[in-house]
């Protein structure tokens, strides 16, 4: 009866932390290897206070190639073993920095605080917004405070490190080549999809 309600809480708290569109995703959903490369990541990224962590999981590839699916399986696989996650897209940071300016209810200081203080993080499409200089400001300092906390970060982006570089800031290249790289490549697995 306890192990039912604890499948049960852990399930809702899944279906608050992601799109509904991955409310079922699972690592049973990839390949044994990559499936293997994970499960032995998160092992080392889950340890104790104190203890060392991996910097980060650096989820790379071309649109609908399923990263984001993966990031979501490991938000549940991280929840269902009892421990803290937070899933979140980049846009969402760029945004709610934007609406702490001149708002009394939220400063600047408790938004990141909701994107660094996670003991595991998720941050979702990096590199899909206009880059702009705030855009490359509040991504590196969520990064460097991360790093420093010794609190690994999974970060799902369409771009390469190299176009990272390119494209937003030597700078926030430089932290992501600290990350564990999976790349993956192959078709778009949304085309075709038939919508309801």
């Amino acid at each position: 009866m306890a192990s039912k309600r604890c499948e049960c809480r852990y399930e809702a708290i899944i279906q608050f932390q992601l799109p509904q569109l991955y409310h079922a995703a699972m690592l049973k959903d990839f390949p044994q290897t990559l499936r293997s490369i994970i499960t032995e990541w998160l092992d080392e990224a889950t340890r104790p206070n104190g203890q060392p962590r991996p910097a980060g999981l650096f989820l790379c590839g071309h649109p609908g190639t399923g990263k984001t699916h993966l990031a979501a399986s490991i938000v549940r696989r991280v929840i269902s073993m009892g421990k803290s996650i937070r899933f979140r897209r980049a846009a969402q940071l760029y945004q709610a920095i934007r609406d702490s300016y001149g708002n009394d209810s939220v400063s600047e200081a408790e938004v990141l605080a909701d994107f660094v203080d996670a003991p595991l993080l998720v941050l979702d499409d990096l590199g899909t917004g206009s880059l702009s200089d705030h855009e490359r400001r509040y991504t590196l300092e969520v990064l460097d405070s991360r790093l420093n906390a010794n609190r690994p970060t999974i970060i799902t982006s369409n771009l390469t490190i190299e176009q990272i570089r390119d494209a937003m800031d030597d700078r926030i290249a430089s932290r992501l080549n600290t990350f564990k790289l999976i790349s993956f490549n192959g078709q778009d697995r949304r085309k075709g999809r038939k919508s309801a």
